[in-house]
C-alpha cells in the first residue's frame, strides 16, 4: 500500500496541471497579444495544443505556425520554459478574435476570449443644427484612438429607401468635404461646407463590426432679425407718453365744466375740449 501510494504522488507530480479559468482579454489590430497558460505545478506536458473555435465551421482548429491564418505570427514558450505553454500572436487582425484553447489533455484546460478591437463607435444618435451657405462638423472617433483599415460616411436617400457613400468625388457633395484622419489618427470626423438645405439628413459614420455613429443633420434659415419692432415698440410708448402729459396739461387749464376729450382720429395724437 505504501509503495502503490509513493508511486501515485510520483505519477501526480509530474503532470501538467492547469487551472481550467475562462479569461477576457482585448487587444488591437497590429498589435500583440499573450495569451497565458501555465501548469501551476510548473512541470513541462508531454503533449499539449492551442486550438481556436471556428463560428463557421462549428469545430475547433489547431493553432500552429503552419496554419494559413497564423503562418509566421505565432511563437511558444515551453522550449525554454517548461510549464509555460502560453501562446503570443502578433501582428493582429480582427479575425484574430474569438474563443481559445489551452488543453492538456486529462490534465486541465485554459479558456481564453479575446476581442480584437479597431474602432469602436459611440453608438449615439446625434442632432446637429446648421444653417444654408454655413460649415458643420460630423464627430465621429475611434474610443481607442486607432485608425481603423476602413471606414466609410453615409447618407440616407428616403426616396431611394438607400444609403448612398459621402465622398469628394460624388455629386452633391464635390470638393465640399474634408476628413482628418490622414493627420489625425482615430479621428474620423466629417467637414461639410457651403450648406444647402438639401444636404440634411440621416448621416453615419460606419466602421463595420467595430461600431457606428449615426447623425441626423437639420438645415434651417437663421432667425431674420427684426431691429424695426423694438423700434416700433419704442415709439408708441412715447406717443402715449407724450400724449398723456398734454391731456394732463391742458385738463388743468380748462374750467371744471369742461370736459376733456382725447381723440386718436387720424393718428394724430390730437386733443380737443368739448
Amino acid at each position: 500500500m505504501v509503495i502503490h501510494a509513493v508511486i501515485k504522488l510520483v505519477c501526480i507530480s509530474t503532470v501538467c496541471i492547469l487551472d481550467n479559468k475562462t479569461l477576457d482579454i482585448r487587444a488591437h489590430p497590429g498589435e500583440s497579444v499573450l495569451l497565458p497558460c501555465y501548469c501551476t505545478d510548473h512541470k513541462a506536458p508531454k503533449t499539449f495544443t492551442w486550438k481556436n473555435y471556428n463560428v463557421n465551421g462549428n469545430s475547433w482548429e489547431e493553432v500552429s505556425d503552419e496554419s494559413s491564418q497564423y503562418k509566421d505570427r505565432v511563437q511558444l514558450f515551453n522550449s525554454h520554459s517548461p510549464g509555460n505553454l502560453s501562446l503570443l500572436i502578433s501582428h493582429l487582425t480582427e479575425e484574430d478574435g474569438g474563443l481559445y484553447w489551452c488543453n492538456v489533455e486529462g490534465s486541465g484546460y485554459r479558456y481564453i476570449r479575446l476581442t480584437v478591437e479597431g474602432c469602436i463607435q459611440n453608438e449615439v444618435t446625434l442632432n446637429i443644427s446648421a444653417h444654408p451657405g454655413g460649415s458643420v462638423l460630423l464627430p465621429c472617433s475611434c474610443t481607442d484612438h486607432n485608425t481603423p483599415k476602413t471606414f466609410t460616411w453615409k447618407r440616407y436617400r428616403v426616396y431611394g429607401n438607400s444609403w448612398d457613400e459621402v465622398s469628394i468625388e460624388s455629386g452633391q457633395y464635390r470638393d465640399r468635404v474634408q476628413l482628418f484622419n490622414s493627420h489625425s489618427p482615430g479621428n474620423l470626423s466629417l467637414l461639410i461646407s457651403h450648406l444647402t438645405e438639401e444636404d440634411g439628413g440621416w448621416y453615419s459614420c460606419d466602421v463595420g463590426e467595430s461600431g457606428y455613429r449615426d447623425i441626423i443633420l437639420t438645415i434651417k434659415d437663421s432667425p431674420q432679425s427684426l431691429p424695426f419692432v423694438p423700434f416700433a415698440l419704442a415709439t408708441v410708448i412715447l406717443l402715449h407718453v407724450v400724449v398723456a402729459v398734454v391731456y394732463c396739461t391742458m385738463r388743468e387749464k380748462v374750467p371744471d365744466s369742461a370736459t376733456a376729450i382725447y381723440s386718436n382720429v387720424g393718428e394724430d395724437g390730437a386733443v380737443r375740449l368739448q
